[in-house]
C-alpha cells in the first residue's frame, strides 16, 4: 500500500505580507509560505494540534491557522522567535499524524474493496448455480 503523502514544511516568511492584526495594535499577521497546500484533513489536524498545544505551554498564546499555501500566526512582534519552534513541531506532528490517517483510511478503504470483490464472486458464483444445468434443447 503507497501513501501518496508528501511532508508539509514552512519554507520562507514573506516580510512584505506582514501586517498589523485589525482588532489589535500590538498583534501582527505574519504568514509563512508552506511547500504544498495542505489537504483539508491535514489542516484540522494541524488545527487540533496547535490548540493542545497552546493549552499545555507557558509559550505566549499565538493564533495560527493555514489559509491557502501558507500558515499564518497572529502574535506580537516579539513572540515571533519564542512561538516559532512550536509552529514546526506543530507542523511536523500533524505530518505524522496526518500519515497516520492516510494508512489508516488505506486500510478501511482496503477492507471494503475485498468485501465488495467477495460479495461480487459470491453473487456470479450464486448466478451461476441458478442457471446451471438449465436445458435450452
Amino acid at each position: 500500500m503507497v501513501i501518496d503523502f508528501v511532508p508539509i514544511k514552512i519554507t520562507r516568511a514573506d516580510e512584505s505580507k506582514v501586517r498589523r492584526a485589525s482588532a489589535s495594535k500590538e498583534r501582527y499577521v505574519v504568514p509563512f509560505a508552506l511547500s504544498a497546500k495542505p489537504p483539508r484533513d491535514w489542516e484540522d489536524i494541524f488545527d487540533d494540534v496547535w490548540r493542545s498545544h497552546r493549552k499545555g505551554s507557558a509559550a505566549p498564546k499565538a493564533q495560527a491557522y493555514v489559509r491557502k499555501s501558507e500558515l499564518v500566526i497572529e502574535c506580537a512582534l516579539s513572540e515571533i522567535k519564542p512561538v516559532f519552534p512550536n509552529l514546526r513541531s506543530s507542523v511536523d506532528a500533524a505530518n505524522e499524524k496526518y500519515l497516520v490517517f492516510l494508512k489508516q483510511k488505506a486500510e478501511k478503504d482496503e477492507k471494503k474493496r475485498r468485501k465488495r470483490e467477495e460479495e461480487k464472486l459470491l453473487e456470479r458464483t450464486a448466478v451461476h448455480e441458478a442457471l446451471e444445468g438449465l436445458d435450452f434443447s
